[in-house]
């Protein structure tokens, strides 16, 4: 197992250089410098920063250290600011070529420019040493013009560093511009793309050809890209397969068949984003206690997103009660559930003031007790 890790971490560190030139920002030395400065190299990245030893070696082969002073200053640059011995860790082993920048001239600018946005020092560790190739990053020409791109969606400096905290991909990338234009050129409104980025920016975590691929076989499935139900879909749709596929399950020993199933994803995509205890709970609740067929909720699978507790019991009791004094034929019907809570008011309780003058208490009660259970 830790020869896997120690061969996985010496190809990432091999692609972190070779992407990032050698002049911007910090001085490398090939396999030219003296083999005393490389044993200093592998010894220092080891004992100081926990690398194995194979990726200590191969990043000695682009980085020379001739003491510990330059990147001793590297390391209490980031001290100061707050990162943990673990985040500089990790952020020295994704992008060891870090600890040969100047702090003030190279490093100070780009953590400058976020905390001047509103991100706390813990935003700003987590950011860097998720993404620390944000550090190599031009500052001009890449953070600042995507920062700005996300703001004009999200509409202020602390939703858009909230999506870069998420995902901070989002301010390294230099194909953002292109995935949103993309994303509005097919039809996908502006609301619905702040959504993706504050929600879920995971989604923009690949190259173009794999967006589109992603849009298609949404719009493949009857979804429409102009309805605030795409995204979500295509956030679903991103779910791993075994996810997905537990989730098809559960509803299949319901009852519901594959097109079933997929006809409530496309009125409700958010039917397969539920945590499968959420989705037992509400058949339980509508076919054995209500009485609802299964189909009923594929019918209407935005029920799956309702509160039980705060929305549907306390609905269901006071149908219940009308319907055990005969001011009612049925309690099976979903329309009750869909109204807003001033017509469900208007319809089911006020509008029986007379005949059951408890019955507002009896709803009180029930929304108490959610309540209650909430605290």
């Amino acid at each position: 197992m830790s020869s896997q890790i120690v061969r996985r971490t010496s190809l990432q560190t091999q692609k972190v250089f070779r992407c990032v030139p050698s002049s911007s920002c910090y001085s490398t030395n090939t396999a030219t410098g003296t083999s005393k400065e490389q044993s200093f190299t592998v010894n220092y990245l080891i004992n100081k920063f926990g690398f194995f030893p194979e990726s200590a070696l191969s990043a000695s082969k682009y980085i020379r250290l001739k003491n510990s002073e330059q990147p001793d200053s590297v390391a209490a640059f980031f001290r100061n600011y707050g990162f943990s011995e673990s985040q500089l860790n990790t952020v020295f082993q994704k992008l060891p070529a870090v600890l040969l920048s100047n702090p003030t001239k190279t490093l100070f600018p780009k953590l400058h420019f976020l905390l001047s946005k509103g991100a706390s020092t813990s935003q700003l560790a987590r950011i860097v040493s998720i993404r620390p190739i944000f550090l190599h990053r031009s500052l001009q020409n890449r953070s600042i013009p995507n920062f700005n791109l996300l703001k004009g969606f999200l509409q202020s400096d602390e939703r858009t560093i909230v999506s870069i905290y998420r995902n901070p991909f989002l301010i390294c990338s230099d194909i953002l511009q292109r995935q949103i234009d993309f994303l509005l050129d097919v039809g996908v409104r502006k609301p619905c793309i702040a959504r993706l980025l504050h929600q879920w920016p995971s989604l923009l975590m690949c190259n173009i050809n794999c967006l589109r691929n992603k849009v298609d076989e949404i719009r493949k499935m009857g979804i429409d890209p102009s309805r605030a139900s795409f995204v979500p879909a295509m956030y679903a749709k991103d779910l791993r397969k075994a996810t997905w596929e537990k989730k098809v399950e559960l509803y299949k020993r319901w009852g519901l068949t594959d097109d079933a199933i997929s006809k409530a994803f496309v009125k409700n995509p958010f039917c397969m984003l539920l945590s499968e205890q959420k989705i037992e709970d509400v058949f339980y609740f509508f076919v054995n206690d209500i009485g609802w067929e299964p189909l009923v909720l594929a019918r209407y699978p935005l029920f799956f997103s309702m509160s039980l507790r705060k929305r549907c019991i306390p609905r269901a009791s006071v149908l219940q009660f009308l319907l055990s004094r005969d001011l009612i034929k049925s309690a099976k019907s979903p329309i009750p559930y869909s109204l807003t809570e001033k017509m469900f008011l208007h319809n089911y309780v006020t509008k029986f003031k007379d005949e059951a003058p408890q019955l507002l208490k009896l709803y009180e009660e029930k929304l108490n007790l959610s309540a209650m259970d909430d605290q």
